[in-house]
């Protein structure tokens, strides 16, 4: 049920839509939290947004490292993005943005300091705080221990999404590469980060 290196492998964009529907799960010392995946941005060789653009440094290394790894950055000094290694290019990511939460629910709450559903995991900084997701999960290979990704199929009693139930649109938060279409989101979802302006097909 844990997604393959070959998964990862494939072309960026499309990683990024297939990701949706998706379980990310995280099992810590102070127990098991997952959650199911429904907003993610692409990444790519030659995007000015994306961090490999400069080319490699200490704080990116990890996403020039293999597919199918963790690669985690740090943003307002003390949160953190959670990112997957994609393509077969060197250098591409896709950006898990929201998830909706699955196990783990009190301990999530406990780790953000809310019992609202909605502001669990609706945001990368959240996400990964709620997952308990830090720089040392930088480079974790995620096709087996304790850092991993789920089949759309893996948990009792929800079901696929369908691809019709998925928006495209441009990204949010960036200032390069602003017109994009790399973001994919769960319509009507009320645990995506935030609805973009332009909807998308």
């Amino acid at each position: 049920m844990i997604l393959t290196a070959s998964f990862y492998a494939e072309d960026t964009v499309e990683v990024a839509q297939r990701l949706i529907g998706c379980f990310l799960v995280h099992d810590t010392d102070a127990g098991p939290a997952s959650g199911r995946i429904v907003e993610t941005e692409a990444y790519l060789v030659g995007d000015e947004a994306a961090h490999s653009f400069g080319g490699r440094t200490r704080r990116n290394r990890a996403v020039f490292g293999p597919v199918g790894h963790a690669y985690v950055f740090a943003v307002y000094g003390n949160r953190y993005c959670f990112n997957v290694v994609t393509g077969n290019r060197g250098g591409e990511a896709v950006l898990i943005r929201a998830l909706e939460p699955v196990d783990g629910i009190a301990l999530m709450q406990e780790r953000r300091g809310t019992s609202n559903p909605l502001l669990l995991c609706s945001g990368p900084a959240r996400l990964a705080q709620a997952l308990g997701i830090g720089l040392a999960c930088s480079t974790m290979r995620l096709t087996d221990g304790r850092l991993t990704i789920l089949l759309p199929d893996s948990m009792p009693g929800y079901l696929p999404i369908p691809d019709d139930s998925i928006a495209r649109t441009t990204r949010i938060g960036v200032t390069k590469s602003r017109d994009l279409p790399l973001r994919f989101f769960v319509r009507d979802n009320r645990y995506v980060s935030r609805q973009n302006r332009k909807m998308g097909q």
